[in-house]
């Protein structure tokens, strides 16, 4: 093959979208809103160890709904098994095929709605539907940080109960958590396996004020930086944000800030 020719199909290949990966859902619910999943799926969680929630436009369906998943299975073959054991208690269970997009929530196996979120209560007046979906957010090298979305349930609570995990998931599926609770998580930056991303913390005046954490390859901690937002990378062990303070006018001043992290 010439170089030319060679080099072409490089360029080619790296440009291919990923394959879709094709799965048979058995589904045992759907419902339109995802406050109205995690009810259903509160109840059918006893009838599969493995059941989580997807949304369908993971599959690439145009209209988007909530689907309680009792078996993701790799074959009809299998999915069929799993329908017939389920249909001995759910009569509107069935199978979708489902052409899975890459690096979606359903792509890692992780449930689009957490189930803490079938105890918010009825009369919360702060909750919206994005409050109760979780996301994710692909990274260049293959991992991917998802935003769990779940429920806290603690009296007298400023925020009824609203709660953000972040969790770093990798290639094979393995989960760990960076931080338990993270208001509006921030966006990532990804160095050499190291994650950092903001969080907000305090709020001054009419001003959220954040910390930036920061974390090695394999999850341990490395920093938490006060009063600082938006971090990048700056050669191996640098992070560079812009430290916030809020001067005597009320008004939010944004200084670049350079943090050299420790040996770990």
């Amino acid at each position: 093959m010439s170089r030319a020719l060679l080099a072409a199909v490089l360029i080619f290949g790296a440009v291919l979208p990923a394959q879709a990966e094709r799965l048979w859902l058995v589904i045992g619910a759907s419902n339109a809103s995802p406050a109205g999943i995690a009810q259903k799926g509160k109840e059918l969680t006893p009838l599969s160890t493995n059941g989580f929630i997807v949304q369908t436009s993971d599959c690439g369906d145009k209209r988007n709904i909530f689907a309680w998943v009792a078996e993701a299975a790799s074959s009809a073959e299998a999915a069929q098994s799993g329908l017939s054991r389920l249909r001995e208690k759910v009569k509107d269970v069935y199978v979708k095929r489902c052409d899975v997009k890459p690096r979606t929530l359903l792509a890692f196996r992780v449930s689009a709605v957490d189930a803490s979120i079938s105890d918010v209560p009825q009369g919360a007046v702060n909750w919206q539907d994005e409050d109760r979906i979780s996301s994710i957010r692909p990274l260049a090298d293959g991992r991917a940080i998802v935003i769990v979305r779940h429920f806290a349930n603690e009296k007298e609570d400023p925020l009824e109960g609203r709660r953000e995990r972040v969790v770093v998931v990798d290639t094979a599926g393995k989960r760990l958590t960076l931080e338990e609770n993270c208001i509006s998580p921030g966006a990532v930056a990804v160095q050499q396996g190291k994650i950092a991303f903001d969080c907000v913390r305090e709020q001054a005046g009419d001003h959220l004020l954040h910390n930036v954490v920061a974390f090695g390859a394999t999850g341990e901690r490395l920093a938490e930086i006060e009063h600082c937002r938006k971090p990048r990378w700056s050669r191996d062990r640098i992070i560079v944000c812009d430290a916030e303070t809020v001067g005597p006018d009320g008004r939010l001043k944004l200084l670049p800030k350079r943090t050299r992290l420790g040996e770990r």
